[in-house]
């Protein structure tokens, strides 16, 4: 609706008069889209024009502008956080289109949608598990359709959070971990869910891709080579220790260890922590993330 001009401005539901790209003309375009999108919203809610729909969302707005910009929230010294909603493969420009979401999920969007400078930024921070998930349609070169990959759903409790939906498992990725780090320009990794590997012989990480014939060690160019890659594994020596109880680095077991370090030099990216268990208690520190 916004990039066709026929969303409203969130200022108008806080009072302001419509302008003259808002008169009756926009108010019916924007009635005929709701109606064919939402038809089950009695269009009576709309008989005196979208601007008098939602005086809930008008309150709304009213106490957001009470808040200082972030930018003078910078100059005073403080710290600013913003967390994306998506991961960077469903990002509208640099993920696996058509099977992306309708925004910019990388860090990049995180400028345009707050208003900050791109200066300002100076942390970028990728979560990423221990292996790789994926909700939806879109290749996904190392997804596991086997007891492995109901292993790692059953155990991460992968599923989705508001439908219950079951994401779709795979090993890790490192083609596609370095690709976040290069658009995202990462400098740090949060690595989670590293208990869930627990038990397995030997852990197999993705470190290139075959396409007819060709290794390749970043993603593809085009989607048709993404969705016939075939994965390259370096497989690493497993461990049987639980993990829930580590509260450092050096409590991990050697093999748990040596899995992390593998991860970090083929990522792109430092680790700044690591998750053993759902519990804030369970995050272990590698370094400091501000």
């Amino acid at each position: 609706m916004r990039a066709a001009a026929l969303g409203l401005a969130a200022c108008l539901l806080a009072g302001a008069a419509p302008g003259p790209t808002t008169a009756e003309a926009d108010q019916k375009a924007f009635q005929a889209y709701f109606r064919s999108r939402f038809p089950e919203v009695p269009m009576a809610d709309f008989a005196n024009g979208p601007y008098a729909v939602n005086a809930a969302m008008r309150k709304q707005w009213e106490e957001i502008m009470q808040f200082p910009p972030y930018d003078f929230a910078l100059d005073e010294g403080k710290t600013v956080l913003l967390e994306g909603g998506q991961a960077t493969l469903l990002d509208v420009d640099h993920g696996t289109y058509p099977f992306v979401t309708s925004s910019s999920a990388t860090a990049g969007g995180a400028c345009t949608g707050s208003g900050i400078g791109p200066r300002r930024i100076d942390k970028v921070i990728g979560v990423v598990k221990a292996y790789t998930t994926r909700v939806g349609e879109g290749p996904f070169p190392t997804e596991l359709l086997d007891a492995d990959g109901e292993r790692l759903r059953s155990v991460g409790r992968e599923y989705g959070t508001t439908t219950g939906r079951p994401r779709r498992c795979g090993w890790y990725d490192a083609v596609i971990a370095r690709y976040a780090a290069r658009v995202n320009g990462i400098t740090d990794f949060v690595l989670t869910k590293l208990d869930v590997l627990t038990g397995w012989e030997q852990v197999p990480v993705c470190v290139a891709y075959e396409v007819d014939g060709r290794r390749l060690p970043e993603m593809p160019m085009t989607q048709t080579e993404f969705h016939h890659a075939v994965p390259v594994y370096e497989y690493l020596d497993g461990w049987s220790q639980d993990l829930g109880g580590a509260r450092t680095f050096a409590d991990l077991p050697g093999n748990a260890q040596r899995y992390v370090q593998a991860l970090q030099e083929m990522s792109g990216a430092p680790f700044a922590s690591i998750g053993v268990g759902p519990d804030r208690e369970q995050t272990l520190q590698l370094r400091p993330l501000v």
